[in-house]
């Protein structure tokens, strides 16, 4: 299955105009628009069962999708055995009927089609993400591949929508921030962490773990969603949708991982909410034979792979004239015969995840888990046969050796190998131009295009709240205004009352009414910058006061404008008011 890897040519530069997330409320982005994107899925579907392709990546992606079809069938009746697994009426197929394709076929002979072999008739629609209970924005995408999904099938086309559960990523964070007052008649907002429900590790220096290794704390929940609750209450905002929630979490089972819990509370909010979306763990996915063929044919590659990576970073950095060596990812390393992989290979009992190294020795491969040689945890010996990694791992300990994909190569398997579109955020959606070169150099292959989407939804706060905030803005200006005229026009605050104030405004005024032509004014502007600093001591005592209230108003201000961040997790937000603004920008997706 494997073949030989050859250069190709470099992308074009990619556009200069920046992505950002749109500042209003309920508003999308989404690149490109929506009534471009079932054209693109369906685009990207006839390129990937292109027979310009090789032949082994047509067979292997016919493959995957056939595997995470029944994989995901399988994994949905564990905890939404009412959901619709059928594919749309006309296909009259379920997911888990699927043909798998035979990975081993050679290379058509020339002018002999693959087509009949290796095309799928459904279109796939992918995402993914962190199961952490994201903020709308990030929710939004799933809305997007719902609908692009309907609008498919709306066509007579066999579509379906896919998150992928990225359980084997770090935590960004395992705390939400929640704006609250301190107390009802505050005017004071205080913005708070929240810690997760989630059991805490002995020790507070404890290796970072991925979201899989987490568990849930059952009895740290009710703690957590009266925080919520609480803070929603002292904003004047409805329920919010932690408490529902957390009661799906509850009535999981109890094995479950955080990752798993979290995700299917919120895909059966989904689900109840009409969204037809399928989920799976990536570490399902990494479970396939499908994806140790993927695997082992980096593997086959290790050399042309690290290199091809590290030329495509180098470019990308010099692009984007980004110098931290950590940004947007770390090279791959290289020590002797030791090839670093962009894979992570690790225990699901080691204290956190490791790199993946490979060398090759005569008729095997030898991988090896650590930071690199000298200092790694172990390592095992795989023979360099199509179907020996997954053999190997599943003997040498079954269940507990985790083999998985870094960020680029997660994305690059994903749209690659399993979707017809891909829907990024936006920084995803910047850094996957470098794994677009990574594909072309490395698979050989045109990079399937991707669109970027996401929200700004803003708490919906009661009018009174939003009132006030607006007041306080007016106020900021005002004050803003009149710093600045104490700053360029003091005389202005001279109080008439007080007779040396009074001399100072008379002198100043003659000075005014004084100007010498152009070319004499040496003189005069001496005396005046003398009068203004006379004058500004003067009012020294109002300048005072006003800098003390002009500050302490931007501070309230500065954190009631917090309360419209795009940010906040969806657990602050009442189900049916963020589900239906999602739905409602998702709905102008049309062909």
């Amino acid at each position: 299955m494997t073949h030989p890897v050859a250069a190709a040519s470099r992308l074009t530069e990619p556009p200069s105009t920046p992505i950002r997330a749109p500042r209003s409320d309920n508003q999308d982005l989404c690149v490109p628009e929506h009534h471009r994107l079932v054209a693109q899925v369906q685009a990207n579907h006839r390129q990937a069962s292109s027979i310009q392709n090789p032949s082994w990546i047509l067979q292997l992606r016919s493959r995957t999708r056939a595997e995470v079809a029944a994989v995901a069938s399988l994994y949905l009746r564990t905890y939404l055995p009412d959901h619709p697994l059928a594919l749309p009426p006309l296909a009259g197929q379920p997911l888990t009927n699927l043909q798998l394709a035979d990975p081993q076929l050679d290379d058509p002979p020339k002018g002999q089609s693959t087509d009949s072999q290796t095309e799928d008739p459904i279109h796939w629609i992918v995402g993914g993400h962190q199961p952490e209970p994201f903020h709308p924005g990030v929710w939004y995408k799933n809305f997007l591949i719902d609908a692009t999904a309907k609008e498919l099938q709306s066509q007579g086309s066999r579509a379906i929508g896919l998150h992928v559960i990225i359980d084997h990523d770090l935590p960004k964070s395992l705390s939400i921030k929640i704006p609250h007052r301190p107390a009802p008649d505050s005017q004071h907002l205080v913005f708070s962490p929240c810690e997760l429900p989630l059991q805490k590790s002995g020790s507070k220096n404890s290796t970072p773990k991925p979201w899989h290794q987490h568990r849930i704390a059952l009895d740290r929940i009710e703690t957590f969603v009266r925080q919520i609750e609480h803070a929603a209450e002292s904003l004047g905002l409805p329920t919010p949708l932690a408490r529902r929630y957390f009661e799906i979490v509850e009535s999981l089972d109890e094995s479950c991982d955080a990752a798993i819990a979290l995700s299917q509370a919120r895909h059966r909010i989904e689900a109840q909410n009409g969204l037809e979306n399928i989920d799976i763990p990536m570490s399902r996915i990494c479970q396939t034979e499908a994806w140790f063929d993927f695997v082992e044919h980096c593997l086959a590659h290790a050399d042309a792979l690290n290199k091809t990576y590290n030329d495509a970073l180098d470019d990308y950095r010099a692009r984007e004239q980004i110098t931290n060596p950590g940004q947007p990812v770390a090279a791959l390393g290289r020590f002797g015969d030791w090839i670093e992989l962009p894979f992570w290979l690790y225990q699901s009992s080691d204290a956190g995840r490791n790199r993946m190294w490979v060398r090759s020795q005569a008729t095997e491969w030898e991988l090896a888990s650590g930071a690199r040689p000298g200092e790694f945890a172990w390592t095992i010996r795989v023979a360099s046969l199509a179907g020996s990694l997954k053999s190997i791992i599943e003997q040498t300990a079954p269940g507990e050796i985790c083999l998985r994909p870094r960020a680029l190569m997660t994305t690059l398997f994903l749209r690659c190998f399993l979707a017809d579109g891909f829907v990024h955020g936006i920084g995803g959606g910047i850094y996957d131009r470098l794994t677009d070169q990574i594909i072309q150099d490395f698979l050989r292959i045109e990079p399937p295009a991707y669109a970027i989407a996401t929200a700004t939804l803003h708490l919906p706060l009661p009018e009174p709240v939003r009132r006030s905030v607006e007041q306080l803005d007016a106020l900021v200006a005002n004050l803003s205004d009149q710093a600045r005229r104490l700053r360029s026009s003091p005389e202005s605050f001279l109080a008439s009352e007080d007779p040396y104030a009074e001399s100072l405004a008379q002198e100043h005024a003659a000075l005014l009414a004084a100007i010498p032509p152009k070319g004499f004014k040496r003189t005069w502007h001496r005396r005046m910058v003398e009068l203004k600093a006379r004058i500004r001591q003067s009012i020294e005592p109002i300048f005072q006061e006003h800098q003390a209230l002009y500050q302490a108003t931007l501070r309230r201000a500065n954190g009631s404008q917090g309360l419209f961040s795009r940010e906040y997790s969806m657990l602050l937000f009442p189900q049916a008011n963020c589900v239906e603004r999602l739905k409602l920008l998702a709905s102008r997706v049309r062909a």
